[in-house]
């Protein structure tokens, strides 16, 4: 077993983490997709408005591959299609029944799948609605099922800023659906299949797993980001790709393969200062926000589906989404202080030691909330990004400069492609120019396949 030790990165001392039992939540009374999550993916309804359907139904399906579906968690009404700009379609809400009809899917067997052909692995991942969990390094896309991948990593640990743990998005009972998903993806591809966990104290469903080369992780955050991992561990050489999933989404996967029915239950955490009481709940995909959340403070609220660092911001009228298992509530309200940076500000809590708290190590939790602290101004070369970028060999402030001048084939040689979200979202958080580093690398991702 492989052990990593990342020294660079931040630990984002958030209030508002859940914890406790998982709360299971009633059946919602509606679910919604949204296609436009699903980067890559044109969609093409397989439902109309007012349909019927069953649990486990195919809602829509991907333009360039029609096996590519999407299913429905629960059995219901097609009540909206909901499109945006240019009829792109933002929302397909299902309304629940009462019917308990289930969408059969061919069902198999742990040795049936540890001996399964690449052809048939492929077609039955397809087939089960969580394809689209597994993701391509470079450029984030789905994985294109016809491209052979260098190797795959399965991530089993989570370090983002108040996200739910692997002990809380599995239990050791999951060990059978996660092994399903292992000998599935192994017949994709001729190199390695890897499963990443915690350093110290890893999780007991990935103890019992076969057919992997293992490796542990510790330090701070993006230790746990499987784009860091994958730069770590075995990065794409030339043309190549490696797949990622995550180890519960996973295990999702393999519950359908084992079963026949498609497994739409999820545990979400609803975390942040905007939450009465953050907690853990189990409920399927796409339940509305609301629901996961329960009681909020008062005031002015923004609610983000997903990490604080990379998430989206949303409204609390929407549903949550396929990838994220964290809704995120934060107070956006904040007081300017007349002389603040000439204040000791002893309850805050800063990266730089322009706050006391910034000379030693975080040891509480602060109510970080959406203020700039200033106005945004041009990039301020102070050598800070770095710290928080463990990939090797990338130099963040040339990289974003180079992807602002459009100029392709020297961004591609500062790392570009190596560069991951989760990175360049933390290079944000400690900009003292505000700068948004995501929006800057997705729109340089975007014009390299444009060109590619």
């Amino acid at each position: 077993m492989a052990e990593h030790v990342v020294k660079r990165g931040l630990d984002i001392p958030i209030k508002g983490r859940a914890s406790g039992e998982i709360i299971s939540l009633e059946s919602p009374a509606s679910i919604a997709y949204a296609p436009t999550e699903f980067r890559g993916i044109t969609p093409r309804l397989a439902v109309r408005k007012g349909d019927e359907i069953k649990q486990g139904q195919s809602l829509f399906f991907s333009k360039s591959n029609p096996d590519l579906v999407f299913r429905s968690p629960i059995a219901g009404n097609v009540t909206e299609v909901r499109r945006g700009a240019r009829r792109v379609i933002t929302d397909l809400v299902v309304e629940a029944t009462d019917s308990q009809e289930v969408e059969t899917l061919t069902s198999h067997s742990l040795d049936g799948l540890k001996s399964v052909s690449r052809a048939d692995a492929v077609a039955a991942m397809l087939a089960s609605g969580h394809w689209c969990a597994i993701r391509t390094r470079p450029l984030d896309n789905i994985a294109d099922a016809e491209v052979m991948p260098q190797s795959i990593l399965i991530g089993g640990m989570e370090t983002g800023p108040a996200q739910p743990l692997a002990t809380e998005l599995m239990s050791a009972d999951d060990a059978d659906a996660l092994q399903a998903a292992v000998y599935a993806l192994k017949a994709c591809t001729d190199g390695k299949v890897f499963l990443t966990e915690r350093s110290a104290g890893g999780h007991p469903a990935l103890s019992k797993i076969d057919g992997v080369e293992r490796h542990t992780f510790s330090g701070p955050h993006p230790a746990g980001d499987p784009g860091v991992q994958v730069n770590l561990i075995d990065p794409p050489r030339g043309v190549n790709v490696v797949w990622t999933i995550r180890a519960w989404d996973a295990v999702a996967l393999g519950r359908t393969l084992l079963s026949g029915a498609f497994d739409g239950t999820r545990v979400y955490a609803a975390v942040g200062a905007g939450v009465k009481a953050p907690r853990l709940v189990k409920t399927v995909i796409g339940a509305p926000l609301t629901s996961l959340v329960g009681d909020t403070v008062e005031g002015n609220l923004r609610w983000i589906v997903g990490s604080v660092l990379t998430g989206t911001t949303s409204e609390p009228g929407r549903w949550a989404g396929y990838y994220a298992r964290t809704v995120h509530v934060l107070v956006d309200e904040y007081k300017r202080e007349l002389m603040s940076w000439a204040l000791p500000s002893l309850g805050q809590w800063s990266f730089y030691r322009s706050f006391v708290s910034g000379f030693s190590k975080a040891t509480r939790e602060y109510d970080l909330r959406t203020g700039l602290h200033g106005g945004r101004r041009a990039i301020v070369p102070i050598g800070a990004y770095p710290k928080v970028v463990p990939t090797p060999d990338i130099m963040p402030q040339f990289l974003f400069k180079s992807i602002l001048a459009n100029d392709l084939e020297e961004s591609i040689q500062l790392g570009m492609l190596d560069i991951t979200f989760e990175e360049a979202a933390l290079c944000t958080f400690i900009c003292p120019s505000k700068t948004e580093f995501g929006v800057i690398l997705r729109d340089g991702l975007n014009f390299y396949e444009k060109e590619a």
